[in-house]
Order: structure tokens, then sequence, then C-alpha cells
């Protein structure tokens, strides 16, 4: 768990502190990766740091021209663990080697993205405030094409991958997007939100489409062919539904301090109160739900029932 002070914190599964490092002048604003035995955290000065997983000891640190709110994604290069990771600033990414840090490539900028990229096929995507999905080999960071999704839908959230490689997203037009990365062409486009669409969509397990929206909701679609059709709508609250995730006990989202569960078939909402501050809604070991509420982490098991 990194934080805004610079400290990285590693707990075990009983919630006990195992090590605590921390680096001046640094401000740590997205979630730590791991791959290999290695802890990798990357700043808003664009430094990224490398820890030993078992102690917290700095293995390496490499500085590059990033600005960076999301975190790492994780994956393998040339048989070595590798991470990359995208500038908010202004979209350039970064491709490094988890052993030594050692930049693989970096790519060319193209203009904002808030949102964190998608890996899936050997590839990696992301939407930007061109209203545009750009992609990218990820072994290369070669340019592998950019599809329009209109000039006013602009892309601030994630990207959902689909089992047959289209990708989903919303925008600031309150628009659900689907988009073809094989033939670089925009699928299919619906409305699901009053304003904009910035949650990243997550896939049910029978297969629907979930994504959250500002007015407190999680709407459901499902991509059919060409046509991408709201199947239905459920109020958490009316807070920002902005993080969510999924698994077979439902969806997950954080809403206004609670975590929200839909169940999945008769999606009926059980909410846990958190705290005044909760974010960074992930799955965990052996199937927890975990987040940061309060500077504090929480784990809640048992599919929050």
């Amino acid at each position: 768990m990194a934080d805004e002070a610079g400290g990285v914190t590693a707990l075990g599964r009983d919630g006990a502190v195992r090590w605590r490092t921390a680096f001046s002048n640094q401000v740590f604003e997205a979630a730590a990766a791991v791959s290999d035995g290695i802890v990798v955290v990357a700043s808003r000065k664009g430094d990224v740091i490398a820890l030993r997983l078992e102690d917290g000891h700095t293995v390496w640190t490499r500085t590059t021209e990033g600005f960076f709110l999301r975190a790492p994604r994780v994956g393998v290069v040339n048989e070595e663990p590798a991470v990359w990771l995208v500038s908010q600033a202004d979209g350039q990414l970064f491709c490094l080697r988890v052993r030594d840090g050692t930049v693989i490539w970096s790519g060319e900028p193209t203009n904002r993205c808030d949102g964190e990229p998608v890996m899936w096929q050997g590839r990696i995507a992301y939407g930007n405030c061109d209203g545009a999905v750009y992609l990218f080999d990820a072994a290369t960071g070669a340019a592998r094409g950019k599809i329009e999704v209109g000039a006013d839908d602009q892309m601030a959230g994630g990207l959902l991958a689909l089992p047959d490689g289209r990708l989903v997203g919303g925008t600031r037009q309150g628009h659900l997007v689907a988009v073809d990365p094989v033939a670089l062409k925009l699928v299919a486009r619906t409305v699901v939100a009053q304003s904009e669409a910035f949650a990243t969509p997550v896939m049910t397990s029978d297969g629907e489409i979930a994504t959250g929206t500002p007015e407190g909701e999680v709407v459901f679609c499902r991509l059919d062919g060409d046509a991408l059709q709201v199947t239905g709508r459920v109020t958490l609250g009316t807070s920002e539904a902005g993080e969510l995730v999924s698994t077979d006990d439902g969806i997950f989202a954080l809403c206004g301090g609670e975590l929200c569960v839909v169940a999945p078939e008769q999606r009926t909402v059980k909410c846990i109160a958190l705290g005044d501050d909760a974010y960074g809604l992930t799955i965990g070991a052996r199937g927890a739900i975990v987040c940061v509420a309060d500077q504090s982490l929480v784990c809640v098991e048992g599919g929050g029932r």
C-alpha cells in the first residue's frame, strides 16, 4: 500500500504491518504492483521504485518523464517479468524490466490520459482526451492504431477487454462505447449516465457489462453483435459509484463511503459503511474485497454477506 506521504506499507493476511518504508519528496497516488517478489510503486514526479516484497529493501529506482496516478500493469516480455505505466499528463507509455528497472521501451505522448491502461492478447490500450482509444504492442511499444469514438466523447476511465477482444469504456457525454481493435472501428454506443461515465466497466459472471455513474447507479448492459443495450439499473445512493469489481458473489462498488454489494440475479443491494474517504477497490487474496477507507486498509471476506 502506497500513500501521499511517500510511504509504502506491507501488511500480512492478518492485517499486521510486516514492514514500512518512506521516501522523502515523493507522492504516491496509485496502488503498488507486485511481480516476481518485487513491489513496484510510481510517483507523481515520475520516479518508479522497486522494493523487495520480503523486507521492503529498495532494489532499484528509475526516473522518467512521467506523471503517474495509476498503478503499474504487470506481465512478461521476452520471458522476463515487466511492468507498464502510463503518464496521465500526456499518455506516454513506459515498459520497464522488473529485475533491474531497465527501460525496455517508451512510447510517444498522445494527449492526457486519466484512466489506467488495459492489457490483453499481447497489446496495451487506453482512452484519452482526444475522444479516442490508442493501441500499442505490449512487447515493443509499436503503435497499433487509433479508434476515434467522438470529438466530444473524451475518455477518462479505464477500459474493459471482453473475451472476444473488443474493448468497452465510458465517455464524458455519458456514453458507454465498444470498439473493435482489429477492425479499428467504433462498434456501438449507448447512453448510461446523465453526465460523464468515467468508471471502469467490469464484466459480470453471466457476461453482462456493468459500470458506475455519477448519479449513484450501477448500469448493466449487454453487447449483442454490434448492439449495446442497457438491460437494467440499480441505485446505490446519491453519491458517485466510481469504482467497481466483479466476482461470482456479485458486483462490488464504492459509493459515498460505503461498500455496496449488488447480488448477481436479484440485483438487490447491501451496503457496508466504511468511512468518509474510500477508494482503491480491488480483489485481494482468497477472493476478499479490499479497499482503503479513511487511510486504513479494509478487507471484507465472504463476498460481503
